[in-house]
């Protein structure tokens, strides 16, 4: 299974802004910010600036969020 290296640029409401091989900064992906923290494991107003692998990215959504060199271990 392949996966994809993704970062979050930012959180507007409930929704998380990724940078990724699919979507450039000026057009980032939006997808649930609930659901990247849900899957990797800490809370929504953490994900900014964070890098995560995904196993699922589509031209309209990412799915399956692994949190890159976390730092609490």
């Amino acid at each position: 299974m392949a996966t994809h290296h993704v970062r979050v640029l930012m959180t507007a409401g409930d929704q998380a802004e990724l940078v990724t091989p699919m979507h450039p900064a000026s057009a980032p992906l939006r997808v649930p910010a609930e659901r990247i923290a849900r899957q990797a494991g800490l809370p929504a107003n953490e994900l900014p600036g964070r890098e995560f692998t995904v196993t699922h990215l589509g031209a309209d959504d990412a799915d399956g969020f692994h949190l890159v060199n976390d730092p609490r271990l």
